[in-house]
């Protein structure tokens, strides 16, 4: 597994390239804090883009449930392929996606859900208890906490946060919630805090990219 990661790995563009992906640092700092111990588990995933995140997430769980607004086939660089359409109603579109990629792993355990992550009448219902959540959606505070809300519903065990450094409103909400001891920070990863150059322009990142955070 891990030359199969590795070749994804090589041909991902980093941040530095690409502003709408999380960092290679901090793909590698998630390959190694999850290890083989939720190979068993399901994680979500709220905010995919075009899926490179959730290629990684695809190789270190049984199965990733991930929401966004664009259809898994839009947009000239998306990565999604869809395999099987599993339900389309007025909330949502469930597809089952590969992903394509270097190493030519074929992907059967991406559900790719179509759908307003900001719906008043909630996430899909098709998905199941997980034990991980990325979120990596809108970055203002509201939507942050009403990530944190919908992960802690579907019993999350463990809460990521992409771009945690990089947007004020990100790290605000989360330290909210850790002051109302409902997550606790557990480890950082991805780029340091300090400048670092996105897409060509220097950015300053107020803390780690990302941060890992344990439901208390």
């Amino acid at each position: 597994m891990s030359e199969k990661i590795n070749k994804i790995l090589e041909s991902i563009p980093d941040k530095s390239e690409w502003s709408s992906t999380t960092s290679i640092k901090m793909k590698q700092d998630l390959i190694d804090w999850c290890g083989d111990r939720f190979k068993d588990k399901v994680a979500l995933e709220i905010g995919s883009h075009i899926g490179q995140t959730t290629m990684i997430l695809g190789l270190l769980f049984k199965e990733v449930y991930t929401i966004n607004k664009n259809a898994p086939e839009s947009g000239e660089h998306t990565l999604f392929e869809v395999i099987e359409n599993i339900e389309n109603n007025g909330l949502y579109s469930l597809n089952r996606c590969n992903i394509k990629n270097e190493a030519n792993h074929k992907f059967e355990n991406i559900y790719h859900i179509t759908q307003d992550a900001y719906d008043i009448r909630g996430l899909c219902p098709k998905i199941p208890e997980v034990e991980v959540s990325f979120i990596d959606c809108v970055h203002t505070y509201n939507e942050v906490s009403t990530d944190i809300e919908n992960s802690l519903l579907k019993n999350s065990k463990y809460i990521i946060f992409d771009d945690y450094g990089g947007y004020t409103e990100i790290k605000k909400c989360v330290n909210q919630y850790e002051e109302l001891n409902v997550i606790k920070s557990i480890k950082n990863i991805g780029w340091k805090k300090g400048k670092h150059i996105v897409n060509g322009t220097e950015q300053d990142f107020h803390d780690s990219e990302g941060v890992i955070c344990q439901v208390v």
